[in-house]
């Protein structure tokens, strides 16, 4: 089974997106967890398995960039495989599950996304 899903916007780093507060807590960012929420609505508006996937996956994510601004693809990969998670599409985005991950990175002036394509890969 293959699921292709289309989040709108520029995927912020979860990690450099980091609040510390006094008492040694560390939360997201209001920017983080906005892009979070709006990111968890348009994948609850797309097509989705109706139980988390626990089966091996190959996924790809094109991260589609709206300026030239300099990020890491690991930051942005682990915002969207976090995110993947939260929203029950996969069970778990551990190495028995996900064996596979492909980034590709693009510029488009304006019109930031990331496409993600997971594939069901038979087990091995």
């Amino acid at each position: 089974m293959i699921y292709d899903f289309v989040i709108k916007g520029e995927t912020p780093a979860k990690k450099n997106s980091r609040i510390n507060l006094k008492n040694g807590v560390s939360i997201p960012s209001k920017r983080y967890s906005a892009w979070h929420s709006d990111a968890m609505m348009q994948l609850h508006s797309q097509v989705r398995p109706s139980e988390p996937i626990s089966n091996p996956l190959l996924i790809h994510l094109v991260f589609t960039h709206g300026d030239l601004r300099r990020r890491d693809s690991d930051n942005g990969c682990s915002s969207i495989m976090d995110l993947l998670v939260d929203a029950k599409i996969i069970q778990d985005d551990n190495w028995q599950i996900v064996r596979d991950i492909a980034i590709t990175n693009k510029y488009e002036k304006g019109n930031p996304q990331c496409a993600i394509t997971i594939q069901e890969i038979s087990q091995s």
